[in-house]
């Protein structure tokens, strides 16, 4: 099934002592970026967390948001900084040595000192809280892969149509060619007629020889029937299983690449009219593939 890379997934989980909130955005990305924001004492649960996220998503930048709350959730320690605390001692002294100054530093006076106090989230290695956390984790990421697989739907419905949209321009080609044909052949003409005015007949074979040059010089047969390949091919991957996005991307530039070497071999307003549709899909197509994983 086909999946975007924009989405949002939230799951909230509550035990007796713990309430976990485990909230997920992700949006498009070439590649699996993830970034963690939890409390720093659930530091040591990251790669583990990590390898659950990876399980559900190949590609994308997400961004999960993990708050803890609950008695004893998190521990934090309070340390005094004793060399920064010294240094204030110090140069207070060094103060009284140089100037008439009297009094002595108080308890209230230091709590209100800059990084003498350093408070420390303790780091706490629960195994319940793990198992609750990575649970919470599971279930966003199942919420999260949901709502990607819920959009894709939608992009994939949009490049069928705009695939019809190429084959239907395509075919339409076709009929086109026997006009471009005879325009070639009175454009020749007229030019013969300018030029050899004073002949009574004109070489009919001759005009036809050079219309089938030119002709074949602006023939996209070729790169029509690469264009319908490349489309067929779009419309199977569209239907394979797992990350596509790349593959979806690689098909596209070729698709351009054929839109444009037909643009280089038209030599009728027709063809490049129709060329300019071609384009046009092909581009709003490439925009739709960037979304999906």
């Amino acid at each position: 099934m086909l999946s975007s890379m924009t989405g949002f997934g939230k799951q909230v989980i509550e035990q007796e002592e713990y309430q976990i909130t485990v909230e997920m955005r992700s949006v498009n990305n070439r590649f699996l970026d993830i970034t963690l924001k939890m409390p720093r004492s659930f530091y040591y649960l990251e790669e583990k967390l990590k390898k659950v996220i990876k399980n559900y998503f190949k590609r994308g930048k997400i961004e999960v948001y993990i708050s803890i709350q609950g008695q004893g959730s998190i521990h934090k320690n309070v340390h005094v900084d004793w060399e920064i605390l010294g240094q204030y001692v110090d140069r207070v002294e060094e103060i009284k040595q140089h100037y008439p100054v009297k009094g002595e530093l108080n308890i209230e006076q230091l709590v209100n000192l800059e990084d003498i106090f350093i408070v420390e989230e303790e780091e706490m290695q629960d195994e319940t809280l793990t198992t609750i956390l990575l649970q919470a984790m599971e279930e966003s990421c199942r919420k999260l892969l949901e709502m990607r697989r819920a959009e894709g739907a939608f992009l994939e419905q949009d490049l069928e149509e705009r695939l019809q949209v190429l084959e239907d321009t395509m075919n339409h080609s076709q009929h086109v060619r026997p006009k471009v044909i005879e325009t070639y052949r009175e454009r020749i003409s007229k030019r013969i007629t300018k030029h050899l005015a004073e002949y009574s007949t004109i070489d009919e074979a001759r005009i036809m020889q050079e219309v089938a040059i030119l002709a074949e010089k602006g023939d996209i047969t070729e790169e029509l029937t690469r264009l319908h390949s490349h489309i067929n091919q779009m419309k199977n991957t569209l239907k394979e299983e797992g990350s596509v996005g790349r593959k979806l991307d690689f098909i596209c530039q070729e698709m351009h690449r054929e839109a444009n070497t037909i643009g280089s071999k038209a030599t009728a307003a027709e063809i490049n009219e129709l060329d300019v549709i071609l384009k046009t899909e092909i581009e709003k197509i490439k925009e739709q593939i960037q979304n999906i994983e």
